[in-house]
């Protein structure tokens, strides 16, 4: 089995700094993958999975680019360190899919990358990158773009998480809602909420933000993708 898992491995490493496909991207080669793996793996007791391991890298020269790209690798790149090493030892995985998708809006690009793991737990962050500024694109530019002030981006973004709090849990009965603390929750999920959640611009140019919903069981909370101006 570890010849297999190292064999596994080799291939891993074989497909490091694969070019990434970005589809009508204005800027050629904008985007490199720090680990491009895909496969089905069996570990030491006979589980077998299949993993799929997507690592994005900004293909720019610049501090900015090179600030995101630690973060990414730091961040997302760890979760693929991890299982390559669960699969030299023989191991078991915890994590299985670790992928990112591209938007592009105008010559600024913005990534969203997840990575599944055990639990039904799925990190989720997003990073924007100009190129014709060769900077970071931050959560002020974006609402200062899309003409948006902060305080319109506040309410909007509260209203819209209270509803898809409201759908996830609104069904319970109210016996169930006080016995799970709802109002509790409730509140602890809009009290998350400020300017400083992940923001990006999807292929449409609207602005969705990555937000922690309150869970029943599980994890605290998990990570949702919310549309602050766009509902339905």
């Amino acid at each position: 089995m570890k010849k297999t898992a190292s064999v596994l491995l080799a291939l891993c490493l074989l497909f490091t700094f694969t070019a990434a496909a970005c589809a009508e991207a204005p800027v050629k080669n904008a985007v490199l993958e720090l680990y491009s793996a895909e496969g089905i793996y069996e570990d030491s007791v006979g589980n077998v999975e299949q993993y799929s391991y997507h690592v994005p890298q900004i293909y720019a020269n610049s501090l900015d680019a090179d600030e995101i790209n630690a973060e990414i690798a730091e961040r997302f790149g760890r979760y693929v360190e991890s299982q390559l090493e669960n699969m030299e030892g023989g191991y078991s995985l915890w994590s299985w899919n670790v992928e990112w998708h591209g938007y592009w809006t105008g010559t600024q690009l913005f990534l969203l990358i997840t990575a599944d793991t055990d639990g039904g737990f799925t990190d989720t962050a997003a990073y924007g990158y100009d190129f014709k500024t060769d900077s970071r694109v931050t959560n002020g530019m974006i609402l200062q773009q899309k003409g948006i002030t902060e305080e319109e981006y506040l309410e909007n973004l509260r209203e819209k998480v209270g509803l898809m709090f409201e759908d996830m849990y609104g069904k319970y009965p109210e016996k169930d809602r006080e016995a799970f603390g709802y109002d509790g929750l409730l509140e602890k999920t809009l009290g998350w909420l400020d300017l400083e959640q992940p923001m990006f611009l999807d292929g449409m140019g609207e602005v969705e933000t990555i937000v922690k919903i309150a869970s029943v069981a599980g994890a605290e909370w998990y990570y949702h993708l919310a549309t602050p101006f766009a509902y339905g």
